[in-house]
Parts: C-alpha cells; sequence; structure tokens
C-alpha cells in the first residue's frame, strides 16, 4: 500500500494572515487590531519586530498576506487593510 502526502482527508479553511510590530501597536495601529480581532476571517499575530524600523518611525504599518501596507492613521490603516483584503483575500 502507498502511502500519498497529496491526499488530504479533511478540508481546512484558509484564513488570512494579519501581523501587527508590538511597537508600531503602541503608537496607534492597535485601535485598528481590535477592529480586526472580531473578523472570523483572519489570523492576528504580533511580532517583537517586524524589521521594518524605517517604516514604524513614520507611519502605522500591518502585514497583510506578506504584503506591508502602511498609513498615516488608524483610520486610514483600516481602510488600507480592508481593501487588501478585499483585493486579495486567501479565500477562493
Amino acid at each position: 500500500m502507498a502511502f500519498s502526502f497529496f491526499k488530504r482527508n479533511k478540508t481546512v479553511a484558509l484564513k488570512n494572515q494579519v501581523e501587527f510590530c508590538m511597537t508600531n501597536l503602541s503608537l496607534g495601529a492597535a485601535d485598528v487590531y481590535d477592529v480586526l480581532l472580531e473578523r472570523d476571517d483572519i489570523d492576528i499575530s504580533e511580532s517583537g519586530c517586524t524589521s521594518n524600523c524605517e517604516i514604524c518611525e513614520c507611519n502605522l504599518f500591518a502585514i497583510v498576506n506578506g504584503e506591508l501596507i502602511k498609513a498615516e492613521n488608524a483610520d486610514e490603516l483600516l481602510q488600507n487593510v480592508e481593501k487588501e483584503l478585499e483585493d486579495n483575500s486567501v479565500h477562493f
């Protein structure tokens, strides 16, 4: 009997990934974090540092499905994150 790594017996729902820098959260991105936390289609993670210090000094930002999204304030960041999720969601 041959074993295949390519067969899946269970369907796993994919979720969008949103990552925040802890420092950037303290600078104002926490408002966006709180709103996104309520959504079921997003897995949120926090990193001590995402190595985007030059952006973190000047803007609020989040990393959405691998894409860096930045804005000047929390409302703009939320709009930009939601647009990115709409345009490039992991759901098919």
